[in-house]
Parts: structure tokens; C-alpha cells; sequence
């Protein structure tokens, strides 16, 4: 029943939907970027990413232009849950035209809430109000690194990225189908949701 609840609303919120709904995560290196914000710092950004693994954690990271309405920790973890994430993978996803972002952590990962709102105020949070996205990222791989290792998190270099990546002319044309959308939507995070339920799942973080 699940299952084809999961694949048939699938099937009509790839038809109805933009890009930023919840994604099939397909970057190389642990990086999926749908809006180009990296601005040429690709490679320093997957090198950070691809370190937290010496500390047994797997780290990705998505960027999307918003969220499509849904709030950024239901994206994440809904986009965490359709790529089917280990429990030793956290999720970061970005949200560049809403400035928001939010991690997805499995209960079981051995990182606790207060280590992760460490890492949010201290080394993603600063990064993403001056449009740093590729610092976002990094100071989420090195964060994660900190609390493994038991030290103070450390705060970002100075940087700025592009204020608007991937925007683009037409967008208007979304709203023509956004409440179908939204309700498409909804109803496919319910799912998620439910199947998230029934396996134990990943455990809630704060906003």
C-alpha cells in the first residue's frame, strides 16, 4: 500500500512540481547543486565534504533555489528519506532565495541535538546570511569534524557568494500549478513521514 502510494504520487509530482520539491540527490562528491551557487568553489567544497568521512560520518549537501512552501528541516528530511540516507549520513539542505537551511541527522547517528545547533549558530548560520554557500558547506564539514573530536566548532573565514544564484526569468509560471502542487506535495512528505515512522527513521532537529 506504501509502496505504490510512494511511487503513484511520484509519478504526478514529477509532472507537477519544480525542481526544489524534495530531490534525488546526484552531485558528484556529495554535492548536488541545482542553482550553480558555488560560484567555482566546487572543488573546495567537495574536499571538505569527502574529510568528514575520516570521522565516520558521511556528509551531503543539496542546494536549492527554496523549499516550494514546505518548511527546510520536512524538506531535508524528506529528501534524505527518498535517497534513502545511511544513519551515519547527515543531510544539509540549503535554501539560497529563503536563506534557510536545515540539517537531517538519523537518531542513531551518535550526534546529539545540542551538537548539531553548535554547528548550525556557529559555522552554517553566519555563512548563509552573507550568501556564503559554499562556507555553509564547509563550516558544516568542519563542524562535524569538531564534535567528533570533542572541540569548540570553529567559525568560518569572511566570504560572500552570489546573492540570488540560479535565478532566472518565467518563474512566475509556477504559481499556475502550485496548489495542486502543494497538496501533491503534501501528501508525498506524508508518506515519507509515514515509511520514516515505521523504520525508526531519522530523528527530529531543530529549526
Amino acid at each position: 500500500m506504501l509502496l505504490r502510494c510512494l511511487t503513484a504520487l511520484a509519478g504526478v509530482t514529477a509532472l507537477l512540481l519544480p525542481a526544489e520539491y524534495p530531490i534525488e540527490l546526484d552531485g558528484a562528491g556529495g554535492v548536488t547543486d541545482r542553482v550553480r551557487a558555488l560560484d567555482g568553489r566546487e572543488e573546495e567544497v567537495r574536499t571538505a565534504v569527502g574529510e568528514v568521512a575520516g570521522k565516520g560520518l558521511l556528509l551531503y549537501v543539496a542546494y536549492v533555489r527554496d523549499f516550494a512552501g514546505l518548511t527546510a528541516q520536512t524538506w531535508t528530511d524528506a529528501t534524505a528519506e527518498r535517497n534513502q540516507l545511511p544513519a551515519d549520513a547527515v543531510l544539509l539542505g540549503v535554501g539560497t532565495a529563503e536563506r534557510a537551511f536545515a540539517f537531517s541527522v538519523d537518531a542513531s547517528s551518535g550526534l546529539t541535538p545540542e551538537q548539531i545547533d553548535e554547528i548550525r549558530r556557529t559555522a552554517v548560520g553566519p555563512a548563509v546570511e552573507r550568501h556564503d554557500w559554499a562556507g555553509a558547506a564547509i563550516g558544516a564539514a568542519r563542524g562535524l569534524m569538531a564534535v567528533r573530536e570533542g572541540v569548540p566548532v570553529p567559525s568560518p573565514a569572511p566570504s560572500t557568494g552570489p546573492p540570488h544564484p540560479g535565478a532566472a526569468p518565467g518563474s512566475g509560471d509556477v504559481p499556475v500549478v502550485l496548489p495542486v502542487a502543494v497538496f501533491a506535495a503534501g501528501v508525498l512528505v506524508l508518506c515519507y513521514l509515514v515509511a520514516r515512522g515505521a523504520r525508526g527513521g531519522r530523528g527530529p532537529r531543530r529549526e
